[in-house]
């Protein structure tokens, strides 16, 4: 399905200054400020030719009403998310990798919904994320619903959260791989058991190491033919992603997170990813943006790094 022109890989990148799925405000600058520190360029050094989409319209929270306190926000997240589903189907089917800036993490409704439906609902997805976000509007302690589209991408949960974009299931639940988890609910630990998904916490990290991890996604590329990826950079620890929504102290590693970013980029065939939850404000010294722009590129099966950049600026004329 996809092509490569001239050596490099064509990809669309989309913005979504959404932070109406959470409380973390400053999220909504997080795709003009990866932008800003010269994100496409890095990229097209890696062997991806960009596509600026620019971003999708989102209205202003003061604007809005809360409506549903289960449900906060809904229409319009709703909205935004099927606006992003369209680009994203359209982008797939004309054979360009996606590339989804954020923004919170209840993009990601829009992102599979938009990538499942591009490729007949043949997809698995790689979810790293400190958070289990399979809450539903029944379970939900706080009313945000950056907790709960994963749950609805699999059929669970509100019908206006799950039917969005079509009333099929998009995201097949034997075909989820959650990376990184530290901080479940146990609503989402009843759910995970319940039904059986695969989930590779941070204990089972420790406990195991990386090798059961890497047989998840061999397991996972050989039963989805497609696969979306979704980062929230608070599955990374505060010391490599200050810049986090939710900076954790108890995250992924440099090492680590660049080790399955590197597997999954090889062993699987990656349509697209989003990278959510990036707040500016917080970052320090652009570290987490320098390295959320080398996990796209190595998700993408691409090569950039600090060592590409230092070769970059050193080389000979």
């Amino acid at each position: 399905m996809f092509v490569t022109i001239g050596g490099m890989t064509p990809a669309t990148l989309i913005g979504v200054p959404l932070d109406l799925g959470a409380e973390n405000l400053g999220v909504d600058v997080g795709p003009d400020a990866f932008r800003y520190q010269d994100l496409i360029k890095k990229l097209a050094s890696a062997g991806l030719e960009v596509e600026d989409a620019g971003n999708i319209e989102v209205g202003k929270r003061a604007d809005l009403s809360v409506g549903d306190l289960r449900l906060r926000y809904l229409d319009e997240i709703v909205r935004v998310n099927e606006a992003l589903a369209t680009q994203v189907e359209t982008a797939i089917k004309a054979g360009r990798k996606v590339i989804v800036l954020g923004g919170d993490h209840s993009l990601n409704l829009g992102t599979v919904a938009g990538a499942s439906t591009a490729v007949d609902g043949k997809i698995g997805q790689v979810y790293l994320d400190a958070h289990g976000d399979m809450n539903t509007d029944e379970s939900t302690l706080t009313g945000n619903i950056h907790g709960m589209h994963l749950a609805s991408l699999m059929g669970f949960g509100a019908p206006a959260l799950a039917q969005a974009y079509g009333n099929q299931v998009k995201l097949p639940k034997e075909n989820l791989l959650h990376i990184g988890g530290c901080d479940l609910d146990q609503a989402e630990i009843d759910l995970i058991a319940r039904e059986n998904l695969e989930a590779f916490t941070m204990l089972d990290l420790m406990k195991y190491g990386m090798a059961p991890l890497l047989e998840k996604i061999d397991a996972l590329a050989a039963k989805a033919p497609n696969v979306w990826v979704s980062l929230d950079l608070d599955a990374i620890d505060k010391v490599y992603a200050p810049g986090a929504g939710m900076p954790n102290p108890k995250g992924l590693t440099y090492r680590e997170v660049v080790a399955i970013a590197e597997y999954v980029g090889q062993k699987c065939n990656v349509i697209g990813l989003d990278v959510v939850e990036y707040n500016p404000l917080q970052d320090i010294d652009r570290k987490t943006a320098e390295l959320g722009t080398e996990l796209i590129a190595t998700f993408l099966g691409k090569q950039y790094s600090w060592y590409s950049g230092y070769l970059e600026q050193n080389k000979l004329d």
